[in-house]
């Protein structure tokens, strides 16, 4: 610490007002003298005396107080760290670090660690930390990781030397599959092309690298790629909403990391359009609200038949005056029927139409994944009506020939309110729905225990029930009324939500599945949590298929307070797996779960390296080498000298120092210039006077 002193004035009164009263000082001396008035020079010295108080002259004592240089260290402690020793390499040159400079009262040592599961931020970490400090402190940055950082600025200027250790070995071998094109949506029916890469620094451009392929039905595909080649990987779109695979490459057997071996291919299947063919027996009311819906989603192509006259009804009128087309039965049933996605039997009677035979085709293509709706009115039961046909005993509900005529509101069931397809309709339990009457319904009894009926009718009745067929749908709507709500009879209701929900389930939209299973990897990330939206019978148990040893793993379900079931699977390997849910009655479901960390920045590349970080150290003077060969030798170095060397870093001096005021000693007190004052007023009032 040093003493001194340090002449300064501190002026009672703004320099402006000083500055006034000097220039009316200056004029009554100017006045004085022009008018040879005696005392001037009193008068002077008084008001010389007067200025000189008001900007109070003092000295002041200071010292200054030396600074200690700052010195950040930020150790990498994201997950690729855990590999091998470079935990231990850290820990050491830290300890190191320690032994140095603890000791040293001109360094002030900060460590911090950066973590990172999803990637490594040591910039953004460096930046934080240089807010808190004065930057004229900093004395260097040192930073101790694999290399692998993901946040380096296109420009850094510390104005002080940034050094870095690099940890793990420099023969590290890590083989992995890169992704340089995703796909983000496919249409159904096609495939999704991706790019990727295999990259194995061992084997030459070209070279055949075998690679297996995991789709979501559960088959393998084996084949060989180019390695460290772009090569594109197609997949399936079979469905739509999320179309999961995953590739994978074989492990080398020293391989330092083996989570990038494999690869998540993951897009979004979409239809190019929905085609529906929808088909009235005869010009009624409720066609209308069908094709209005249907019409108005841009989404959905519609073909629309209605039945004018019957084969065999004839007149002399001509048929283009009728404007009257012959019905394209064999187009429609023989060619064509696979590429709808619904077919819509909307008051249907056979009449002499539609042949038994083609009603078998429409059977066989629910079956195979097609979907089918009836709506029935009187003609349903009719002699030539679908009841007693192959399409009738396919549907949920039997009808039992009565014909109920009374008015009725709709409501929707216990079940209804679990189902998507009326859950958003249904309302809360404590308030019924103020919906508009329907005044007609087929008395049917189900026969299909696995139908679930969403809405009930006159007597709790069946009035929409849903089924599943083999790999297709079906349902039955027992009344040809729906119409009365579009027109807003008794205040009507939402049948446009209605119709769009059901015909959306039938096509099989995602996001209307009712029996869901939903799947989260436990905090810890030892386990899979699983969550069954279940209608119908109970579930009794979950497998999972491990991804690598392909083992399976049982769990049980238990019944929730929410009405779903759960079950807890442990299994901690990562990746994409497949999960097959059974219930009492032996039917099962399978979901997949897919562990999207795979595909983090953190694991894509874990081998250590110098490349990432070597243009911002040597833009910054720094140090850069490989803890594997020892740590440098630090030495304390002046600004203007060089900061580093082969085997040595540098940490700055400074200078930096703190001024401490002591003791402010004034040259005029007051109470002094007041004495002053008086007695020469007194001086010059005498000399005046004589």
């Amino acid at each position: 610490m040093s003493n001194w002193q340090d002449f300064q004035i501190n002026p009672l009164i703004s320099t402006g007002w000083l500055g006034l009263l000097a220039v009316i000082a200056i004029g009554f001396l100017v006045l004085g003298i022009a008018m040879r008035l005696r005392g001037g020079v009193w008068r002077a010295v008084m008001m010389a005396l007067m200025l000189i108080g008001l900007l109070a002259p003092q000295f002041t004592d200071q010292s200054h107080e030396k600074l200690s240089d700052i010195l950040l260290v930020l150790a990498d402690r994201s997950e690729s760290q855990n590999m091998g020793n470079r935990q231990a390499q850290t820990d050491k040159a830290i300890a190191e670090l320690h032994r140095e400079y603890d000791d040293d009262p001109d360094i002030d040592l900060r460590i911090e660690n950066i973590p990172g599961t999803t990637q490594t931020d040591m910039f953004s970490a460096l930046d934080r930390l240089l807010g808190g400090i004065p930057r004229e402190r900093l004395a260097g940055v040192i930073m101790i990781t694999d290399g692998q950082v993901h946040d380096v600025p296109a420009s850094l200027k510390l104005n002080a030397p940034l050094h870095v250790l690099i940890t793990g070995t420099q023969d590290e071998r890590d083989r992995r599959l890169q992704m340089h094109q995703n796909v983000d949506y496919g249409i159904v029916g096609k495939d999704a092309e991706f790019i990727v890469e295999a990259i194995d620094p061992d084997l030459a451009p070209g070279s055949p690298l075998g690679v297996t392929l995991l789709q979501e039905d559960g088959t393998v595909r084996r084949f060989d790629v180019p390695a460290n080649q772009k090569t594109s990987v197609t997949i399936p779109i079979t469905h739509a909403g999320p179309v999961l695979a995953e590739l994978r490459m074989p492990a080398l057997p020293d391989e330092a990391d083996t989570s990038n071996n494999r690869l998540i291919l993951e897009t979004t299947g979409v239809r190019d359009r929905l085609r529906v063919l929808l088909l009235s027996g005869e010009p009624h009311p409720g066609e209308r609200a069908w094709r209005n819906l249907l019409r108005a989603d841009p989404g959905v192509d519609l073909v629309h038949f209605t039945i004018l006259r019957p084969p065999e009804k004839g007149d002399d009128t001509p048929i283009n005056e009728l404007a009257l087309i012959p019905f394209p039965i064999r187009d429609l049933f023989e060619v064509r029927l696979k590429q709808f996605d619904l077919v819509i039997f909307d008051r249907y009677q056979r009449r002499g139409v539609l042949p038994v035979q083609y009603l078998e085709k429409v059977v066989e293509y629910v079956q195979g994944g097609g979907a089918a709706l009836v709506v029935a009115g009187p003609e349903y039961i009719a002699e030539d009506g679908l009841a007693d046909t192959v399409l009738g005993q396919m549907m949920p509900l039997a009808a039992t020939g009565r014909i109920l005529e009374q008015g009725f509101v709709p409501q929707v069931n216990e079940t209804g309110r679990m189902h998507p397809v009326t859950s958003a309709i249904a309302g809360p339990r404590q308030n019924t729905q103020k919906w508009g009457k329907w005044y007609r319904q087929l008395e049917t009894r189900q026969t299909n225990n696995q139908a679930m009926t969403v809405m009930t009718g006159i007597d709790d009745l069946p009035l929409l029930t849903l089924s599943r067929v083999r790999e297709g749908r079906a349902a039955i709507l027992t009344s040809d009324q729906m119409w009365l709500w579009q027109r807003g009879h008794d205040g009507g209701g939402p049948v446009a939500e209605l119709l769009r929900r059901l015909s959306h389930w039938l096509m099989k939209e995602p996001a209307l599945e009712e029996n869901t299973i939903e799947t989260t990897r436990s905090a810890d990330g030892k386990s899979l949590d699983l969550t069954w939206h279940k209608i119908g019978a109970a579930p009794q148990n979950a497998t999972a298929l491990d991804p690598v040893t392909a083992r399976s793993i049982e769990a049980p379900f238990v019944r929730q307070s929410d009405q779903t079931w759960h079950a807890n699977i442990p299994i901690e390997q990562h990746g994409l797996i497949r999960i097959t849910a059974r219930d009492s009655q032996g039917k099962s479901q399978t979901a997949l779960h897919v562990d999207r960390d795979v595909l983090t920045r953190e694991r894509r590349n874990t081998t250590s390296t110098t490349e990432i970080l070597a243009k911002t150290v040597a833009d910054n003077n720094g140090f850069i080498g490989r803890l594997e060969k020892g740590e440098p030798d630090w030495r304390r170095v002046d600004r203007a000298d060089q900061w580093h060397g082969t085997n040595w870093a540098g940490i700055v001096r400074t200078d930096s120092y703190r001024t401490l005021i002591g003791t402010t000693t004034s040259l005029l007190p007051l109470p002094a210039l007041a004495v002053i004052g008086v007695l020469l007023c007194l001086f010059g009032w005498r000399r005046e006077t004589r």
